[in-house]
């Protein structure tokens, strides 16, 4: 290998990819609070049925085709809609609005 080859830089441009991956990934997980908005996505646009059979309430339809924005004063919401079948629950803190982007309870 000849120094400055472009083959020597490629562990470093693997681990700054793997590093913002896994920060993209962990800033996207919903979080465990209860009132915690969540994007849910689902095949065969069955996502309402999903919300539905974990005890969440709907909010608003998602950004994406089969996606719905849902909400639960359960905290583990999250796992309930695994388990009724979502294909992916995302954060989506951000997507009800920007006027009042705060949860229930917390302060300024």
């Amino acid at each position: 290998m000849h120094p400055g080859s472009w083959t020597s830089y490629l562990p470093a441009l693997f681990l700054a990819v793997a590093g913002v991956g896994t920060l993209g990934a962990i800033s996207l997980a919903p979080d465990d609070a209860a009132g915690a908005p969540v994007a849910v996505f689902a095949w065969d646009d069955a996502a309402v049925g999903i919300v539905a059979a974990a005890g969440g309430r709907i909010v608003s339809p998602g950004g994406w085709p089969g996606s719905i924005i849902a909400v639960s004063e359960d905290p583990l919401l999250a796992d309930r809609l695994y388990a009724a079948g979502a294909a992916l629950v995302l954060r989506a803190d951000e997507t009800i609005g920007c006027a009042n982007n705060k949860r229930p309870g917390e302060s300024s």
